[in-house]
């Protein structure tokens, strides 16, 4: 379980997320709200990407912010994937090496790798293409890459900022379905977006407004 107990996140004056408290324990869960609501800054600090201002946030029990950053890294790679709106990859690499990076940095050994990346690339349908270079992939392709990536470690929480916001609605789409197909499989996936229709496609949708959650509605 991941949970968040009355963090805020302030820059400078302003409060970015201020008292907010949620467990996140299975499911595909959406968190919405407009422009400046605190969204990204709440899923960045759910990813220990960002350490708030003040409050907790505990993964399986434990404070992320009371152990070593060696630790915080280890939990980071481990238990949490990452998938981002500008896909991040590395653009010379290959499919096949940017999902194999993950694995490199928790130093599992080759041949475990080599299977773990196949699997992946089985899962979004990508085999024929491991050996391209991710800078020529179209947009969509880029993003099931993003994708395999952030789950090449199976980790217990797949957390997702705006994932389909630079798809068309066809690679958008298959985007939620891996998704879907993901949090069904024991996956925890939390997704940031602002598309109504994508949110109909979630079991839990969190609004947020002006840093607060305004509801939080299990579908």
């Amino acid at each position: 379980m991941l949970q968040i107990i009355d963090i805020t996140k302030n820059f400078g004056t302003k409060s970015a997320v201020e008292k907010v408290s949620l467990a996140f324990d299975g499911g595909f869960i959406a968190i919405t709200g407009r422009s400046g609501s605190g969204k990204s800054t709440l899923l960045k600090m759910a990813g220990l990407l960002l350490k708030p201002t003040a409050g907790q946030i505990l993964l399986d029990g434990k404070d992320v912010w009371q152990v070593t950053e060696r630790e915080r890294n280890a939990y980071r790679n481990s238990r949490l994937g990452f998938v981002f709106q500008d896909y991040s990859l590395e653009p010379y690499y290959t499919v096949a090496e940017n999902i194999e990076l993950p694995l490199l940095i928790g130093g599992m050994k080759r041949a475990e790798r080599k299977a773990r990346v196949e699997e992946c690339l089985a899962f979004i349908g990508m085999e024929q293409m491991q050996k391209q270079r991710a800078g020529t992939l179209s947009g969509g392709e880029k993003q099931r890459v993003a994708v395999a990536r952030a789950i090449a470690n199976r980790p217990a929480f797949l957390l997702a900022d705006e994932p389909c916001g630079n798809l068309d609605k066809d690679n958008g789409d298959n985007i939620m379905r891996l998704f879907r197909s993901l949090s069904e499989e024991g996956v925890t996936v939390i997704m940031v977006t602002h598309n109504e229709e994508d949110l109909k496609k979630t079991d839990r949708i969190i609004r947020l407004l002006d840093g607060r959650v305004i509801s939080d509605e299990r579908l």
